[in-house]
């Protein structure tokens, strides 16, 4: 059965994927003071290579998912493809349950066990996957309404905060940093919107995936570079770079007339309500990818399987908050880089050439 989901409700998905959890981590924290500048070249760097990512469900010309991707790959090319692409949203899922489980336990319940708000975690996302991408959609834009408000209240109470002398001098240390603090981003969270591409089986019009990928994703980088360049003009870089989850730390020092404080909860809301879409998303994502490497045309009865799996892995691939916040503000990993940008390329000129030969010889037939 085709999940078909109106293109306002893929969006506000979208927006809310590209937070995820990632927007309370230090972001861009090897730009220093000039993380303003990394937000900015990294969007600019981004753009293309989502729209690249649109370009390829575009050429699928309303086929399922399944049938695009053999239509243009052939069988046993696409089911290949599908594998290392579930790997991929597999891991991704278990890291952002990782940076889950680390935030509620450094922050609340310190002495709660990791694999029971992991366990608790993935099961509600279990249950979000198996409804579909059309439920998740239209939570999320629901929910979308009460992230923009937290997220809006939130830089406006910390603009009551900033030093603007923290951004100066411009460009001290000179490009480099503004560089190292750009691949930080397009790392995570940027490029990680690959997952969707796997998410939407189909598409209300031809040129929807342009319309739901890019203005979604707009929207989320805009949110993200000025809550962290906020945070950074309260904390000062140093401390930026230093804490786990400057965010939470900068929005932790509002204090408004002795009124409006603690403000930082309210962030944690958006936080899990971001993380929880991100594991859901991933889960759905790399259940049906499975699927399509399998053979199988429904995916559900994967779900469950795969979900579970994510449980001991988030208690093995990192062990400790370091690690985490190491594994989520790195500068560039060689498989991210693989599966981000070198394999969507491949695919991309592949298609395009064969989208091409196929209109040639159905025009000479």
């Amino acid at each position: 059965m085709r999940e078909l989901v109106p293109d306002l409700q893929s969006m506000a998905l979208v927006v809310i994927f590209t937070l995820g959890d990632s927007f309370i981590m230090a972001l861009g924290s090897r730009a220093g003071n000039d993380i303003w500048l990394a937000f900015l070249l990294a969007i600019v760097l981004a753009v293309p290579v989502i729209a690249l990512y649109a370009r390829m469900r575009s050429l699928m010309h309303g086929e399922s998912l399944q049938e695009g991707l053999a239509t243009i790959y052939g069988k046993w090319p696409s089911r290949a493809i599908a594998l290392a692409y579930s790997f991929y949203a597999w891991r991704l899922g278990s890291y952002v349950l990782i940076d889950l489980t680390s935030f509620i336990e450094s922050i609340s319940l310190p002495t709660t066990p990791r694999a029971a708000v992991a366990t608790a975690y993935t099961l509600l996302a279990l249950w979000a996957a198996k409804e579909g991408v059309e439920v998740l959609a239209r939570w999320s834009v629901v929910m979308i309404r009460g992230v923009y408000f937290i997220l809006f209240v939130a830089f406006a109470m910390l603009v009551t905060e900033v030093d603007l002398a923290e951004f100066l001098p411009v460009l001290y240390d000179g490009f480099q940093p503004i560089l190292l603090g750009t691949l930080q981003l397009l790392d995570v969270p940027f490029l990680e919107t690959v997952v969707l591409f796997w998410v939407f089986d189909a598409f209300v019009k031809p040129d929807s995936p342009y319309k739901v990928f890019l203005p979604g994703f707009a929207i989320a980088s805009v949110f993200m570079c000025l809550i962290a360049s906020a945070s950074l003009a309260v904390l000062g870089a140093e401390q930026y770079a230093t804490n786990y989850f400057p965010v939470f730390v900068a929005t932790s020092r509002i204090d408004v007339a002795a009124f409006l404080t603690r403000l930082e909860s309210v962030v944690s809301i958006s936080f899990g309500i971001g993380g929880f879409l991100k594991v859901a998303v991933c889960l759905l994502a790399a259940s049906k990818a499975l699927a399509i490497g399998l053979g199988f045309t429904d995916y559900r009865f994967l779900v469950t399987p795969v979900a579970l799996s994510m449980i001991p892995a988030a208690q093995w691939l990192i062990t400790d908050m370091m690690e985490a916040e190491r594994i989520a503000t790195k500068v560039v990993g060689s498989s991210e880089v693989f599966f981000q940008f070198v394999l969507p390329l491949i695919l991309w000129i592949t298609a395009e050439i064969r989208v091409a030969k196929g209109k040639k010889n159905s025009a000479s037939t």
